[in-house]
C-alpha cells in the first residue's frame, strides 16, 4: 500500500532539488571546460614553448 503523505513529501522535495541540481551541474561543466583550458594551454606552452596561445587568424 501506498503511502499518500510520502509521496506527497518526495514530490515536492524533487520539486525543489530539480533547479538545485541543474545549476550544480551547469557549475561543473564550466569548472571542468576551464580546467582543461587551462591544461592544455600548459602543455601546449611545455611542448612549444615559442607559440604564444590566444586567439586564432582565421
Amino acid at each position: 500500500m501506498k503511502n499518500p503523505y510520502m509521496s506527497a513529501w518526495l514530490s515536492a522535495a524533487n520539486q525543489i532539488a530539480a533547479p538545485a541540481r541543474g545549476q550544480m551541474m551547469a557549475e561543473m561543466q564550466n569548472a571542468q571546460t576551464q580546467m582543461m583550458t587551462q591544461w592544455v594551454e600548459i602543455w601546449m606552452g611545455m611542448w612549444f614553448p615559442g607559440v604564444r596561445s590566444g586567439s586564432r587568424k582565421r
